[in-house]
């Protein structure tokens, strides 16, 4: 069953679909966190997809637009990672108010930025996430920032003065620089006890696959490291698409049921 679902914290309204298979009993849960200037479909729909195959295998999942982006609430130009995490933790504190939800089988899954909201929110609380998927995490995103003053490969140390940097079109506010400069993502994600498993490309020039080996080594023996060979940030090629959802889904379920 595919459903339309909101979630709501901070007079902000979250939209998004979830997908329940038909099981008697209470069921485990994946959270789906898309990228940056994405949605809950993410790329060529690969979320979409990974619902509906976590789904014939028993496995609920939800995938909602976060603020600012896609069909909920907000603008762009006002979201910024810490927004980004507090999204998720609703969403977590969403699922695990269901019934439906088995809550010591929750797992997060990311994409991207995403990923790496996916890493930070997971470490923030251990005690709740059962497992953590990601692909081509982008915790570059944040370090880029703080080290080399830089969004998607583009000068913006000018965002001070202007107040904003122009990033394909789309209006970044100084707030989420600021706020990029505050946070700590190996920090966060190294909090994070369970098994985990990262997918990257090797020929990824948006969010380098380094992220995913210094993950790697952070999680250690915890951790499963795909690197798939040709592969670039939107994996575009059937047997790269399908080496990443076959890997995301093959361990979700293994954590999972």
């Amino acid at each position: 069953m595919e459903q339309y679902v909101e979630c709501t914290h901070d007079g902000r309204t979250l939209r998004g679909m979830m997908h329940v298979p038909s099981h008697i009993g209470k069921v485990p849960m994946v959270i789906l966190l898309h990228g940056f200037q994405d949605d809950r479909n993410e790329i060529n729909f690969v979320h979409t997809e990974l619902s509906r195959r976590l789904c014939d295998a028993g496995i609920a999942s939800v995938r909602f637009d976060l603020y600012g982006s896609g069909e909920s609430d907000g603008c762009f130009s006002d979201i910024t990672v810490s927004g980004e995490i507090a999204d998720a933790e609703a969403i977590l504190a969403y699922v695990r108010s269901l019934d439906l939800v088995d809550p010591d089988r929750i797992a997060f899954h990311g994409t991207s930025l995403g990923g790496c909201v996916a890493a930070m929110t997971a470490g923030r609380h251990h005690q709740e996430i059962r497992a953590l998927s990601t692909w081509c995490a982008a915790t570059d995103l944040i370090t880029n920032l703080q080290e080399h003053q830089t969004l998607c490969g583009l000068d913006v140390s000018d965002i001070e003065t202007k107040g904003y940097a122009d990033v394909e079109g789309l209006r970044f506010s100084v707030d989420f620089y600021h706020d990029a400069l505050q946070l700590d993502p190996y920090g966060d994600a190294a909090k994070f006890d369970k098994h985990v498993n990262l997918v990257h490309g090797d020929q990824d020039a948006t969010a380098s696959c380094e992220n995913s080996k210094k993950l790697k080594e952070i999680y250690g023996t915890r951790a499963n490291l795909l690197i798939v060979k040709g592969a670039g940030h939107r994996f575009l090629s059937m047997p790269f698409r399908e080496a990443r959802e076959r890997s995301a889904l093959e361990f979700l379920k293994s954590e999972l049921c």
